[in-house]
């Protein structure tokens, strides 16, 4: 089988573990690597690199992955669709909405597959948190709460928080729920700056179910949780730990007039099936659905934009201090 032709657009933080990933995948060639700073592209000897896209993209890839900052997705994404090459865009998809369905569309017109970089979705507990509440045996989901705190990393230097952070929360709580987030209420506090380094927020998703958010860079200690409340109890999802609990709801007495579910019995863990890491599951997603195999769990270029939209009325609800409404845009190109 002729492997598939690979390259990688940035090599910060994250284009590095997308190199470092591809290069070990069956089934991937790692063929290029570009960046503009000299010492990035010395870090990685093994690998023809670039400065100029325009000529790498003339190596006849199958698809590349743009791991630059945020501001430059735009202007590589429109190349590549141009270019006809499938694409995975680490997230945020672009700093705003409108860039982001700008994107969409053009990989839409050019009828080329790409998807978005939102790894949390194939975190282990959160995986199975999805599976849980898609069969519906844990009854209604009632309400869900996010939090994603720690240190400051010093490699994100072109947004804040909320487009950093939060971001992975908005996408999968709508994931989750399975509905799109409508309305958000939400305040920031830049305390180093330029940017937000603290964020709370809810969203109200379709339906009326509440989702309660919090992000920080302020904490030293780091935190990755995901509450889904429910009628059977609180599915507690911890990536950092790599746990997924159960907290059971048991009802009030008889006639007691009790909200059913304020009681609760003994919590358990629910076991974990091994799972490989979330940048390898993403690119054999990705390697396998070019190769022609039906495959879900990957992004799409709409749920990405949907995710922007959602943290883009998070900062003007955290500006303006009122309830802003979720920018609906349909996609113009079925």
């Amino acid at each position: 089988m002729n492997k598939l032709r690979t390259a990688v657009i940035g090599l910060g933080w994250a284009g590095t573990v997308h190199a470092h990933t591809v290069a070990a995948l069956p089934g991937i060639d790692l063929v290029a690597l570009a960046d503009l700073d000299p010492a990035k592209r010395a870090a990685h000897p093994d690998v023809p690199t670039f400065t100029d896209v325009e000529a790498m993209l003339r190596l006849g890839l199958d698809y590349c992955v743009i791991a630059t900052p945020s501001a430059t997705h735009e202007h590589y994404a429109l190349a590549l669709a141009a270019a006809g090459i499938p694409t995975l865009i680490e997230k945020p998809l672009a700093p705003t909405g409108a860039a982001a369905w700008r994107i969409h569309e053009a990989f839409t017109q050019a009828r080329v597959f790409a998807a978005v970089g939102h790894t949390e979705r194939h975190q282990a507990p959160i995986a199975e948190l999805a599976r849980l509440l898609n069969t519906g045996s844990f009854g209604e989901l009632w309400q869900l709460t996010t939090r994603r705190q720690g240190p400051y990393s010093g490699r994100i230097l072109d947004v804040g928080v909320a487009l950093d952070l939060l971001i992975h929360d908005v996408d999968l709580v709508s994931w989750l729920a399975g509905q799109p987030i409508e309305s958000v209420t939400a305040s920031t506090r830049v305390l180093a700056g330029p940017y937000e380094d603290t964020a709370t927020a809810t969203t109200v998703l379709r339906g009326g179910l509440l989702a309660h958010h919090h992000a920080d860079w302020i904490s030293p200690f780091k935190h990755r949780i995901v509450q889904a409340h429910t009628a059977a109890g609180v599915l507690v999802a911890d990536t950092v730990a790599g746990t997924l609990t159960h907290h059971p709801n048991t009802a009030g007495p008889a006639g007691s007039g009790a909200f059913p579910g304020v009681a609760c019995g003994d919590a358990y863990a629910i076991a974990l099936a091994k799972r490989a890491a979330p940048f390898t599951v993403e690119h054999q997603l990705m390697r396998d659905a070019l190769l022609g195999a039906q495959v879900c769990g990957l992004v799409s270029l709409a749920e990405g934009a949907a995710a922007v939209a959602t943290t883009e009325a998070l900062l003007t609800a955290a500006s303006t201090g009122l309830a802003t409404p979720v920018a609906a845009r349909q996609p113009a190109l079925a």
